[in-house]
């Protein structure tokens, strides 16, 4: 039974890789095993923070039928990581970065094949059609954004347009309601809700429903006494005008020592495990792993 998580960001630089690269290895430590797949099409890089700079296969060899399967492109990571291997991107290619829809369907099928405890999807920077789906396909959602003002405004855009992806999908795209809203352009959660119901009355209702089970969980990277980020008011904001909650999964502190385990191609809890960031990502995967488990036993029920 595999549990997909994905990682996304409104911005570049907010530490996601290497979030996830560490979550990775923790997880892997905890038992599970775990297949941690770079989704950052045209940018990707984490396969570096592991100290892998020339991988055998990548996700252009899939995406291009170089291999018949994901699991083809898979790479163990040996030492001391536990029962982990990774998928690297596809590097800078225009074929990858501008997929066709059929193709992130075949990508998306074969993500669901794969066979491991924990898929952890690094997902691109932005707010992309790719990177909204790539993001909204797991079971679990996270967004890592720090205390910079620009980096917070463009969590809350990444955020707003992923509700308004799953409001969309919400509607079967062959019924009356998914035709009219497929190729319109929406700004906000309100003006999907106000057409839907316009075209056809108790559409709100149902939309609403759609987002009761959309909970992104938040993670703040490079927090310090004087950069916090206002998470109550960020709550608030997503109640109000999203209709969902963002449950906060952990803060990660501001960490010099983060830049010297990237200088060393190391994930930060191998490179030295008792510095503070490193203590606060083992705390945030020891919280991540409860949330795994109650997928798990939710499936099994």
């Amino acid at each position: 039974m595999t549990i997909t998580i994905s990682v996304g960001s409104g911005k570049g630089g907010t530490g996601k890789s290497m979030f996830v690269a560490n979550m990775g290895v923790l997880l892997a430590k905890s038992g599970k095993r775990v297949c941690v797949v770079d989704l950052d099409l045209g940018g990707a890089d984490i396969h570096i923070l592991y100290g892998v700079f020339e991988p055998k296969f990548c996700l252009t060899d899939f995406l291009s039928r170089r291999v018949d399967s994901l699991e083809d492109v898979t790479q163990n990571l040996l030492g001391s990581f536990g029962d982990l291997r990774i998928i690297a991107g596809s590097g800078d290619t225009l074929q990858t970065a501008n997929m066709s829809f059929q193709e992130k369907q075949r990508l998306l099928r074969g993500l669901s094949t794969l066979d491991a405890d924990v898929l952890l999807l690094d997902v691109g920077a932005g707010a992309g059609y790719h990177a909204l789906d790539f993001f909204m396909f797991s079971d679990v959602q996270i967004c890592v954004t720090n205390p910079e003002p620009t980096a917070v405004l463009d969590f809350y855009n990444f955020l707003q347009l992923a509700t308004i992806r799953k409001a969309l999908s919400s509607f079967l795209s062959r019924s009356e309601v998914g035709k009219a809203l497929k190729d319109r352009h929406f700004h906000t959660l309100a003006e999907v809700f106000a057409l839907a119901e316009e075209i056809k009355p108790g559409s709100r209702e149902q939309t609403q429903r759609s987002l009761e089970t959309f909970n992104p969980l938040l993670i703040t990277n490079m927090a310090g006494s004087k950069a916090k980020i206002n998470q109550l008011k960020l709550q608030r904001l997503a109640s109000k005008y999203l209709g969902i909650s963002i449950p906060n999964l952990g803060e990660i502190p501001f960490d010099r020592t983060i830049q010297e385990a990237l200088r060393a191609y190391l994930p930060v809890c191998e490179f030295s495990p008792t510095c503070p960031s490193a203590l606060a990502l083992a705390d945030i995967s020891e919280r991540l792993e409860k949330v795994i488990d109650l997928f798990v036993s939710k499936r099994q029920a």
